[in-house]
Order: C-alpha cells, then structure tokens, then sequence
C-alpha cells in the first residue's frame, strides 16, 4: 500500500509499527474482515479523525471496546480504505466525509495492537483526518 509507506512517522513506535503493518501486506495475508466478530485475524480497519469547523474532535462510544475512540469501520473486500471512512461517516454520522487540507484523503497514522478484553484481536488500523459540518 503506497499510502502506508507515504506516512512519515512521528517517532520509532509508529515507525514500528508502520513497518509491521507493510509486512503484512506484503505477506499476502487476507486484509479484510470475512465473518464477525474477527476473521481474518488481524484485518483492517479505517478510522478517521472527525473535526468540525471549530476544530472540535469528535469521538464516539465504542460498544465492544468500551472506550471513546474516533469513528471508523472494517474495510470492505476490496474497498479503498478512504472509501470505507466516506461509508462510515455517512453510516454513523448521517454526514459526508470531507478531505482536510493537511492529508487530503490519505492516512496520516497506521497501528497494529491488541484489542483489550476477553476475545481481545489484533487491530490493524488506517487513520484519517476529516472535516464534517
């Protein structure tokens, strides 16, 4: 995924984890989520960082993890990870997703971590950041 490799990590963790990420990938791995709750394990899953014209964050009640966590969903077979935050906006938000001028619609941050709890899974994450009115 080129849009992976063209994220510029912050420190060695995101460095880390980036590269983690792209061996994945690269390993021919199914990406996406095939049956609930968690198969393939991992899979991807595309979050994205909603800010109003005020630049308040949005995050949302997450059921299963039990946090407040930005909105996103799993990447669809075969579905641009851009394209899942513009389905996911509309499908949680009832708004459209709209590409900020900082990253356009690519990611700005990728991460792999085990989920907290029993049936914990590994997320592998693509972050976005969107503007919403």
């Amino acid at each position: 995924m080129e849009r992976i490799q063209a994220i510029t990590p912050w420190d060695r963790t995101e460095e880390e984890q980036a590269a983690g990420v792209l061996a994945w990938i690269a390993g021919g791995a199914p990406l996406y989520r095939t049956g609930k709750p968690d198969v393939p394990d991992p899979h991807l899953v595309s979050y994205f960082v909603a800010l109003n014209p005020d630049e308040e964050l949005l995050l949302v009640a997450h059921r299963q993890a039990g946090l407040w966590l930005p909105s996103g969903g799993h990447v669809e077979p075969e579905e641009d990870p851009w394209d899942t935050v513009v389905r996911e906006c509309q499908e949680e938000l009832h708004t459209a997703a709209v590409p900020r001028a900082v990253s356009g619609d690519r990611p700005f941050f990728v991460t792999s971590a085990q989920t907290r709890g029993e049936g914990s899974v590994t997320s592998t994450d693509v972050v976005y950041e969107s503007s919403f009115e």
